[in-house]
């Protein structure tokens, strides 16, 4: 197991932003990850996976940080689509090998820099309105909790659009998760792979480090004034004039503008009484 000390936290965010971890430890097997869980049980509350979605104070100081992105890289195919993937991989990998081997269905992630573990976590997807997602093709999750490894049928895993029953499950840790793909064409999968790398280059705001998409639920009139009256910081945090629903962090940004940020649009909604949800995930 390899574990750094004073280790800056905004090198393993896609927004670029974060404190210091004491001791980050990177476990290299789940019988590792169990060990680490057994003794510094509160460090579950501090994992990094493929680190987006993630808000990390740039002032705070953490004891001791999880990285899980070595811990479980097993990918197997057991014949006609169905594959075990180690919460590890990372999902340019998973959608690749599963298009070599003629299966397909979550091209749409192609363009996620994130693993495996937190898109399952997260029921990672398409828009709303393409009532898509990762989940639509798990068998089981294998997750860590209370010391034991114990495995969700998708029947308990109460997914939902960017939700599922971990996120509600304290001090847990997703392993791997058990897959069923369909049958399709290499010629398809690349097609749509290249339509969402198209997609991202036209419509995504890569001018400076971003979570992705920030909020999960909100009212799309709200967030077209947001995206108007570029809303933020100038030369710290804002949101993007070209992307809606999209915050970056330029070069003076802080934690505490990304916060206020977050904290202002859910005052707007609140005040007309409309739901707003936040995808982001904040380490105070």
């Amino acid at each position: 197991m390899k574990i750094k000390k004073n280790e800056p936290l905004s090198k393993y965010t896609t927004f670029k932003m974060g404190g210091i971890a004491k001791k980050m430890y990177f476990p290299e097997s789940i019988e590792e990850l169990m060990t680490l869980a057994d003794k510094y049980n509160h460090i579950l509350n501090y994992a990094i996976g493929g680190g987006s979605n993630l808000l990390i104070n740039d002032k705070q100081c953490f004891d001791e940080v999880l990285c899980l992105k070595d811990f479980n890289k097993r990918l197997e195919h057991f014949g006609n689509g169905t594959y075990y993937i180690g919460a590890s991989v990372r999902l340019q990998t998973f959608i690749k090998s599963i298009n070599n081997d003629g299966y397909g269905g979550i091209e749409y992630l192609f363009s996620v820099p994130g693993l495996v573990g937190g898109a399952v976590y997260m029921n990672a997807g398409r828009g709303k309105k393409h009532n898509k997602c990762i989940s639509d093709y798990i068998q089981s999750v294998d997750v860590l909790i209370d010391g034991k490894i114990k495995t969700f049928l998708k029947k308990d895993c109460e997914f939902s659009y960017r939700t599922s029953k971990f996120q509600s499950l304290p001090k847990c840790i997703i392993t791997g998760a058990l897959f069923k793909f369909p049958a399709m064409s290499k010629e398809k999968t690349a097609a749509e792979i290249q339509a969402r790398i198209d997609l991202c280059r036209r419509v995504q705001d890569m001018s400076a480090p971003n979570y992705g998409t920030v909020f999960c639920e909100s009212n799309k009139y709200i967030m077209t004034l947001v995206q108007k009256f570029h809303l933020g910081y100038k030369n710290g945090c804002n949101f993007s004039r070209k992307t809606k629903n999209w915050m970056l962090h330029e070069e003076n940004g802080t934690f505490e503008q990304a916060v206020n940020l977050l904290n202002k649009v859910k005052r707007w909604h609140k005040i007309f009484h409309l739901k707003c949800k936040a995808e982001v995930r904040i380490w105070e």
